[in-house]
C-alpha cells in the first residue's frame, strides 16, 4: 500500500528532491528559501553596521570616538613639537645662522628687551610658530594662530605648550571637490560596517554550509575561519600601529623643506584603508599554507625547499600591500610575512595529510 507521502514524492519526478528516511534533508526550494533568509539577515547586519559606523564618522559627540580621528592618528603622531625644535627655529630666526641654537633658555621672553629678551614682533613670533609646525610635521599641518592666542605666548616655553596641542588639534585634510568629504565618510562607514557585521555574515554562511559537510570537513572549515580572523585582525593592527606611521614618515618627509604637503581627504583615506586591508589579507598566508597542507596539496618539506622563491614572493606581496617606493616600509611588512611563511610551514608539518588518505577520510 502506497502512503500519501510516498505518492507525493513519486509525483515530484526525477527532478524533485529525494528525502532520506529520517526526513532531515531539505528540498531544493527549502534550501533556496533558507539561503534567501540568511542573505537577508547578513545584509541587514551589514546595513546596521554601516549605520553604526556612520554615526561615529559623520559628527559624533566629542565624548565618543571619531573614526576620522582614529584614521588620522598615524599622521598626527608624526607631529612632535619639543623644546629643542622651538629653540632651534627661534635661534635661527633671531640670529640667522646661530652656531649654538640650544642656547635660548625656555624662560626667554619673545618680546622682552635684549639681552634678556628677543625683542620680536607679533608677526615674527607667528612666523616662528608656523615654521616649527612645518618642521615638526614635514609641512603636513600649518594651522592659523589667532591673535588672541598669539598675545598669550610670552616665553619660549609658552610656545612649546601651545604648539604641542595646536599641532594635533588643527590637523586637517584638504577637500578638492564638494563630494570628497561625503564620499570619504561613506567609504569609511562601509569598510567599518563590513568589519562590524563580519561575525554575523560568517555565522550565516557557516549555518548554511556546515550541515552539508562531514565532521572532518567541519573541523577544518571552522578552524580555518577562526585562524583567518585572528591573523586578519593581527595584520590590520600591525598595519595601523607599525606600517602606516613609517610609510607616512617617509612619504611626507621627502623634500619637506621645499614642498608643502596638502593631502586630499580622498587620497589619504584611500591610502590608509588600502594599506590596512592589504596587510590584513597578506597575514592570511599561514592559514592558506595550513589549509593547503590539510587537504594534501603541499607538505612542509615542499614548502621548505621552496624558501628561495618564497622570499621573492613575500617581498612582492609586501610591495602590493604597501604602495610606497621606499624599501624600508616594504621590509617592515616583508620581514614579518617571511616569519609567517615559516609559521605556515610549521602548521603544515602538523596538519599535513596525504591526498589519498585525506580523500578516504573525507569519503
Amino acid at each position: 500500500m502506497v502512503s500519501e507521502s510516498t505518492s507525493a514524492n513519486a509525483d515530484d519526478g526525477p527532478d524533485g528532491a529525494i528525502e532520506q528516511e529520517d526526513g532531515s534533508d531539505l528540498t531544493i526550494m527549502e534550501h533556496l528559501i533558507e539561503l534567501r533568509n540568511r542573505i537577508v539577515i547578513a545584509s541587514a547586519a551589514l546595513i546596521l553596521g554601516v549605520i553604526v559606523a556612520l554615526f561615529f564618522t559623520w559628527d559624533p559627540p566629542s565624548s565618543l570616538p571619531n573614526t576620522f580621528d582614529i584614521l588620522l592618528a598615524p599622521a598626527r603622531d608624526r607631529i612632535d613639537v619639543d623644546l629643542d625644535l622651538v629653540r632651534e627655529v627661534t635661534a635661527y630666526e633671531v640670529h640667522e645662522q646661530n652656531p649654538t641654537p640650544g642656547a635660548i633658555p625656555a624662560e626667554t621672553e619673545f618680546r622682552g628687551d635684549r639681552p634678556k629678551g628677543l625683542g620680536l614682533t607679533d608677526g615674527q613670533i607667528e612666523d616662528i610658530l608656523h615654521k616649527v609646525l612645518r618642521r615638526a610635521s614635514s609641512g603636513l599641518s600649518t594651522p592659523e594662530v589667532p591673535y588672541g592666542d598669539l598675545i598669550d605666548i610670552v616665553t619660549v616655553q609658552d610656545a612649546v605648550d601651545y604648539l604641542g596641542g595646536k599641532s594635533e588639534e588643527d590637523f586637517r585634510l584638504a577637500s578638492f571637490s564638494p563630494t570628497d568629504r561625503i564620499s570619504a565618510i561613506f567609504k569609511i562607514s562601509i569598510y567599518a560596517g563590513l568589519l562590524l557585521a563580519m561575525p554575523i555574515i560568517i555565522y550565516q554562511a557557516l549555518a548554511f554550509i556546515v550541515p552539508g559537510l562531514k565532521s572532518s570537513e567541519k573541523r577544518t572549515l571552522l578552524l580555518g575561519i577562526l585562524g583567518s580572523a585572528v591573523f586578519m585582525l593581527a595584520g590590520m593592527a600591525f598595519a595601523y600601529y607599525v606600517v602606516l606611521p613609517r610609510a607616512l614618515d617617509f612619504l611626507l618627509g621627502v623634500a619637506a623643506e621645499n614642498v608643502e604637503n596638502v593631502t586630499g581627504i580622498h587620497e589619504y583615506i584611500s591610502f590608509v584603508t588600502r594599506i590596512i586591508l592589504w596587510v590584513g589579507i597578506a597575514y592570511q598566508l599561514p592559514m592558506v599554507l595550513a589549509i593547503s597542507a590539510r587537504v594534501g596539496l603541499v607538505s612542509a618539506g615542499q614548502l621548505l625547499r621552496f624558501w628561495r622563491y618564497a622570499i621573492v614572493l613575500v617581498f612582492l606581496l609586501a610591495a602590493i600591500a604597501t604602495p610606497t617606493p621606499d624599501p624600508l616600509t616594504q621590509s617592515v611588512v616583508a620581514v614579518p610575512l617571511l616569519g609567517l611563511y615559516f609559521l605556515g610551514v610549521l602548521f603544515a608539518k602538523f596538519l599535513y595529510k596525504p591526498r589519498g588518505e585525506s580523500e578516504e577520510t573525507l569519503a
